[in-house]
């Protein structure tokens, strides 16, 4: 919009206090017929209806963004009747305020513009009025919601305004929206299983004497007990508490969301429930399915796991007090949510936030939107996200306007780190790779090797985007920092992450690469009994450094592997969702340290890139090259209707291949046909 200074609404009887009341703001309107058109963007979280009817499915509106450069609107146009008609605004905390905005008090805002179908415009004038002492006792990100079926909104006074200078923008993400209803898979007493670890709410219907306040807590995963463990929650009470109305109540949280798969209700006996998935609507274009079962289900967890986080932006998590955009996490899996669902659009939202949320430098942050807590720039493997994110978009979707958007930031970012090289400083490596397993990287590695990844991926940006300028700059940046990594760390490197980034980034000269792959290959095999011990940054590295340099069979015992540490360990042991850490639960140890214990991290689901980008050999450019291997006998791949399939048969591997229309593929350098069915075969050969 262009004018950037616009009259904002508030409630002037809230004062910023945690677990505040929801507000609702109302206002009639008198027009004659014809197309009304409603602009409507928030410090916080709104619900909007139009003569008591939503004017849309879409919930969590406008959105979360970072509040100190700009706020999302959404428009809605509706045609209607001449006469009277209300509108009604519910405005909760959100994002912006309550336990997720920190210490300080804030105080949600609404801005809503009208314009009748005369061409009227209205905005916060005095007609506005607005009430806090309804159903909603609060509503807040981390502690859930408190609400009375027997309150009403009725103290309806005059609302504060103020002017405001911020930047209204177009939503132009993924709406968020109630995906799919999940019913109950088991009921011990007041605990219910839903049978898989979910982000949303529950729907609970019930009649009870008026006045008797419920109790629905959340859980992802029981004790040994068979009670709900919310230790691993932290300060979040994820909980939601209702009061009934003495009639029949059916429930449903507004304004938050929880991680969970089990819930009790407490309270009330008598009950139904069911749960529904909440998440950005966006296309799924996958499809998985292979002679291992484990396998299979690993799949389906890494699935759930992203669409459970890919709530309005990428988090982390959706059940602790965090539930926030950290990069390093994004980096990571984003090659693996490109091939599970077409969320280009999603992704690029919220890459407005990561180049807004620069410090001065140009450094990008850890954590976007901002959240105070978490302020911290240029940190190894995390602001890196500022450069892969668009990067890996392009490279699946062959969208130049991506790498346009961010390439000033991407080059301005990577330019700092060069000029800090030049002063004998590395990228800080603040977290080094996070939750290995006593296999401990040495920072400078890991700072190095991001420096000269990223350095690389702008380079190749700007030949893309015919930077001539820029390119030779960026040669002597990626060949000087390249060199000395070749100097100083190439024959230092002895932890399976330092290894799996040298050898997937392509850092080693030739001589040292196959040194390098033996080194790890041996330190899998020998020293780990062919176990992983990478944490954040390695794992998505590792099978791929494996199976470049000639040891595709230790990448496919890895994948398959099925004692701790390993991907289907937590499968074995009833994970829904990837867990957060190798070990979040052991028989011999139970849980881990719940001070940071999440049952729903995707971030080690960042080996779905691998198991479709090699094994099945779809990789972004659609050059299929499938890696057949392990102990399978078949596995099939749908991806954005190109078919894969391979089988094993005694020494032959045998390969059928479609794709659809207006898809250009090869198979190993053949041009396919489009809609023709091909069948190719050749003998089985192991690798080193």
């Amino acid at each position: 919009m262009e004018n950037n200074i616009k009259k904002w609404m508030y409630d002037p009887t809230k004062n910023g206090e945690k677990l505040s009341p929801v507000s609702c703001f109302r206002r009639k309107i008198y027009t004659e017929k014809g197309k009304i058109k409603i602009i409507a963007a928030a410090l916080g979280l709104y619900e909007i209806k139009f003569d008591n009817q939503p004017l849309t499915d879409d919930i969590f509106l406008p959105g979360w963004s970072d509040y100190r450069y700009r706020a999302e609107y959404r428009v809605f146009e509706k045609e209607i009747s001449s006469g009277e008609h209300s509108i009604e605004i519910l405005l909760a905390d959100g994002w912006y305020a309550g336990f997720i905005a920190g210490k300080a008090p804030a105080v949600p805002e609404l801005f809503a513009e009208i314009t009748l179908p005369d061409g009227t415009v209205i905005s916060a004038d005095n007609e506005w009025e607005c009430a806090s002492d309804g159903p909603f006792i609060y509503s807040d990100i981390y502690m859930g919601e408190k609400f009375d079926f027997n309150r009403t909104f009725t103290d309806f006074h005059s609302i504060g305004t103020k002017d405001r200078e911020l930047r209204l923008e177009p939503f132009e993400g993924n709406p968020v929206r109630r995906i799919r209803t999940v019913k109950v898979q088991k009921r011990n007493g007041n605990i219910i299983d839903f049978g898989e670890n979910l982000t949303g709410r529950t729907i609970l219907k019930f009649t009870a004497p008026a006045g008797t306040l419920i109790s629905i807590r959340h859980a992802e995963v029981l004790d040994d007990q068979g009670r709900l463990y919310t230790e691993n929650l932290r300060a979040a009470e994820a909980a939601a508490y209702v009061t009934a109305s003495g009639n029949e109540d059916i429930y449903e949280s507004t304004f938050t969301f929880f991680g969970f798969r089990y819930v009790e209700v407490s309270g009330i006996n008598d009950f139904e429930i069911e749960a529904v998935s909440i998440h950005s609507d966006m296309p799924l274009h996958l499809k998985f399915n292979c002679s291992d079962e484990l396998l299979n289900k690993l799949v389906g967890n890494i699935r759930r796991g992203w669409l459970g986080n890919a709530l309005d932006i990428p988090t982390d998590c959706p059940q602790r007090d965090e539930r926030v955009g950290w990069l390093g996490d994004a980096q990571v899996f984003i090659k693996a949510a490109l091939y599970l669902s077409d969320c280009s659009k999603f992704f690029r939202r919220w890459l407005k936030d990561v180049r807004l949320g620069r410090n001065k430098e140009g450094f990008y942050g850890i954590v976007v939107p901002e959240v105070k807590r978490f302020m911290n720039y240029d940190a190894a493997g995390w602001s890196d996200a500022g450069v892969v994110c668009p990067y890996e978009i392009y490279n699946f979707t062959h969208d130049k306007n991506i790498l346009a958007e961010n390439y000033y930031a991407m080059f301005k970012f990577v330019t700092m780190r060069y000029n800090n090289f030049q002063k004998g400083e590395l990228p800080p490596a603040q977290f080094g790779d996070w939750l290995n397993l006593n296999d401990e990287t040495p920072p400078e590695i890991i700072g190095s090797a991001f420096m000269i990844h990223s350095t690389y991926l702008v380079l190749k940006s700007a030949e893309i985007l015919k930077k001539a300028e820029d390119i030779a700059l960026l040669e002597k940046y990626f060949n000087e920092e390249k060199d000395f990594f070749n100097k100083n760390y190439a024959d230092k490197l002895e932890t399976q992450t330092g290894l799996a980034l040298a050898l997937d980034f392509e850092l080693l000269s030739e001589e040292k690469r196959s040194t390098a792959a033996l080194k790890l290959n041996k330190h899998i095999k020998e020293k780990c009994n062919t176990h992983l011990c990478t944490g954040f940054l390695g794992t998505p590295h590792l099978l791929h450094a494996l199976s470049k340099n000639g040891y595709t069979d230790t990448a496919w015992q890895l994948l398959e592997q099925q004692t701790y540490p390993s991907w289907l360990f937590s499968v074995i042991n009833g994970a829904t969702t990837v867990w957060e850490h190798w070990d979040s639960w052991t028989p011999e140890n139970g849980f881990l340290d719940p001070v940071m214990n999440s049952f729903n991290h995707y971030a080690y689901g960042a080996v779905l890139d691998w198991i479709i980008g090699v094994g099945a050999g779809i990789a972004p450019d659609l050059n299929i090259d499938p890696h057949a291997g392990g102990t399978l006998s078949f596995m099939e791949v749908e991806y954005k209707n190109i078919y894969v399939r391979w089988d094993k048969d005694k020494d032959t591997i045998n390969y059928t291949v479609k794709v659809p229309s207006g898809i250009a593929a090869k198979f190993r350098g053949i041009e396919l046909e489009n809609d023709k069915v091909y069948h190719f075969s050749e003998k089985l050969a192991t690798s080193k």
